[in-house]
This record gives structure tokens, C-alpha cells and sequence, in this order.
């Protein structure tokens, strides 16, 4: 049924990934409706990743603690939140509201606020609290799963690419650093991404440091280093192995700054991460180790990217979890540096998009 609608919220507040995989629906629904009040819903931290974005009008923070690794507290309770969030969204009287967050309080909230058009996933037992249902595939990939909810309205679908908005300031910024650092244009630079928002998803450091090894001594590459100021231990420890004279960013660029960062890159080499996603938005050759989450769903999106992945009995699995990620210790150096050589030896090293 086609939606008629003149203040819309959308609801997807968690992690960057999943905020980087909601551009494709964000755009299309601007394109729908373009006149439209278009309100997102999302966790602090990574709301930074989607700054600029001209599909929405108003980012609206939710802020609660979750699993992730780089989510902090807030300040009011978990009832308190909740209420806070209930009397917000009433007060802002939305005709729709995409729930695109799979959990029973999110469909809740918008129930209990009187949202009349309430549109999102039938799982987790919230079917009844949606008037418009749309089955959730785990054979497609998250994008796909966030357009059909624009499909069970008959809303058109476009272009499906990423995208997301460095700033010229913040490339300007990035292109200094790489300066002071000796750095020329030119330069194989490689993003080496270790960090993950649970250890289930980690590779063993030492097979980093085999892999850059043969980048350095071969290719001649220069390793660039992003996240938060406490994953900064984990490339002093793999620069132990080396030296590589990786050029740190942890803590020193913020997540908006390191879309630049991987812009002036060439290669991003690392695990199942939000800075995956980022990377492939803005165009960069993504080689991505995957282990106990499912790269159908949540692999790098577009053309151009490497997924390497072992798929255990036990595959795919809740990596928050997991006793033991053997998945990811399947995964050999060989494997990587296959990968990683097929797409240098491939050509100009940009994915369009």
C-alpha cells in the first residue's frame, strides 16, 4: 500500500556499519519524497559516520549502551531512556516511521507514540505492532533487506550504491598528515584494520604482520593505521613484528576525518568492521577477513571487494557469543596475500561507484 506521508522518522540506531549499509534506503526514500520531514534515529557514535548526508533533515541521537565495543552510556536509565524516546517521538507526531532496527522495543516505541503507519521487519515477535510487514531474508544482503521496506510500499528503487560525504577540509587535513610523514602521491598506501567490535571477529596480529611484511618488501607500501585511541596497543604490537612505519591515526582522526582517510588510500586490508563499510562507500578495494558473521549479509557492498572467509559447522553464529573464534584462525596468511596480490596486479586500485 503506498504511503502518503508528510513526516517520516526512521529508526536504525546502532552500529557504523549498519548506519554506512542505510545510505541506499535513505536516498531512495528522499527520492519518493522529497517534500517529506525526514527524521533518523541513531546511536551517537555512529551518527559522526553519516555528517552531511542530503536525504535526511534531523539526526536525532539514541543513546543506550550496547554490545558494541565504542558505544558509551547515557546518562538517564534504561526505563527513563525508553520514556524519554516514547514521549519524543509522540510529540514529533510522525504519519510513518521505518523501523528498520529488528527489535521488539523499537516497534514498541512507535506503537505506544501512536506513529499511524508503522513500517519494519515481522521478526522478533512484532508483527502486530506493524502495519506493513516485510519479511526479513538471511540469503540478502542488508542493503537489499533495508530496500524492501521501501518495496512493500511500491516505492521505486534506484541506484543501490553507497555513499557517504568527507568533507575538503578533512581531505585537505589527511593529505597534510601523509605530507609530514614523508609521504608522496604515489605511494602504495594500505589500510591495515585489525580492530573489531567483538574479539570473535579478530585475526591473529601475527598473520597481519606476515601480510605487510610481503606488502613492504615487495611493494613497497605504507600502512595506515585508524580507530579509536584504545585499539592503539593492538599496532604498536603488530609494528613489534615489523617495523612497518604504519602512520597511527588511532585517536588522532575521528570518524568523519577517516572518510578522508580512506579516500586517499589504495587498499583496505582488515576485518569485519565499520571501517569496512566506510571504506567501500567511498570507493575504496576492500580485502575482508570474515569468520562468525555472514558476508552474504553483511559482506563489503559493491563491485570490486574480496571476501575471505572459512565456514565452520557452526556458521554463522552470535559472535558476541562465542567461546572461540576458529573461524578466523582458518583463515592462513596464504590466503590473504592470494587475495590482497590479485588486486594489485588487477589495475588502478578505485572502485567506482
Amino acid at each position: 500500500m503506498k504511503l502518503a506521508a508528510q513526516k517520516i522518522l526512521v529508526m536504525r540506531y546502532r552500529f557504523i556499519g549498519d548506519t554506512v549499509l542505510t545510505v541506499p534506503f535513505l536516498r531512495n526514500l528522499r527520492e519518493a519524497y522529497p517534500a517529506a520531514q525526514i527524521d533518523l534515529m541513531l546511536e551517537p557514535f555512529s551518527g559522526q559516520v553519516i555528517e552531511g548526508c542530503p536525504y535526511v533533515d534531523r539526526v536525532i541521537p539514541f543513546e543506550f549502551k550496547t554490545i558494541h565495543t565504542y558505544s558509551a552510556a547515557a546518562e538517564r536509565g534504561k526505563l527513563a531512556g525508553y520514556l524519554h524516546y516514547l514521549r519524543l517521538i509522540r510529540n514529533e507526531r510522525y504519519d510513518a516511521a521505518f523501523v528498520l532496527k529488528r527489535s521488539l522495543s523499537s516497534a514498541l516505541l512507535v506503537r505506544l507514540a501512536g506513529v499511524p503507519r508503522r513500517i519494519g521487519f515481522a521478526t522478533e515477535g512484532r508483527g502486530l505492532l506493524l502495519t506493513d510487514r516485510v519479511v526479513y531474508r538471511q540469503d540478502q544482503h542488508e542493503v537489499l533487506n533495508f530496500l524492501d521496506c521501501l518495496r512493500v510500499l511500491d516505492v521505486p528503487i534506484g541506484s543501490t550504491a553507497l555513499e557517504l560525504w568527507p568533507t575538503p577540509e578533512n581531505d585537505k587535513k589527511i593529505s597534510a598528515l601523509m605530507a609530514q610523514a614523508g609521504w608522496k602521491d604515489n605511494d602504495l598506501k594500505v589500510i591495515i584494520h585489525a580492530a573489531a567490535s567483538l574479539p570473535a571477529k579478530q585475526w591473529p596480529l601475527d598473520r597481519f604482520a606476515a601480510v605487510m611484511t610481503m606488502l613492504r618488501d615487495q611493494h613497497r607500501a605504507r600502512f595506515v593505521y585508524t580507530g579509536s585511541a584504545g585499539d592503539a596497543q593492538m599496532y604498536r604490537s603488530i609494528e613489534t613484528l615489523g617495523p612497518f612505519g604504519g602512520l597511527d591515526l588511532c585517536g588522532v582522526t575521528n570518524v568523519r576525518e577517516n572518510l578522508s582517510v580512506y579516500k586517499k588510500a589504495d587498499l583496505f586490508f582488515g576485518v569485519d568492521s565499520g571501517p569496512m563499510h566506510m571504506a567501500a562507500a567511498v570507493g575504496l578495494p576492500v580485502v575482508a577477513l570474515f569468520g562468525p558473521t555472514d558476508e552474504r549479509k553483511w559482506g563489503p557492498w559493491g563491485e570490486g571487494h574480496t571476501v575471505i572467509t572459512k565456514r565452520l559447522s557452526c556458521y554463522p553464529c552470535k559472535p558476541h557469543k562465542c567461546a572461540d573464534n576458529e573461524c578466523m584462525k582458518k583463515i592462513s596468511v596464504e590466503d590473504a596475500i592470494d587475495a590482497v596480490e590479485k588486486h594489485l596486479s588487477a589495475g588502478p586500485l578505485k572502485v567506482s561507484r
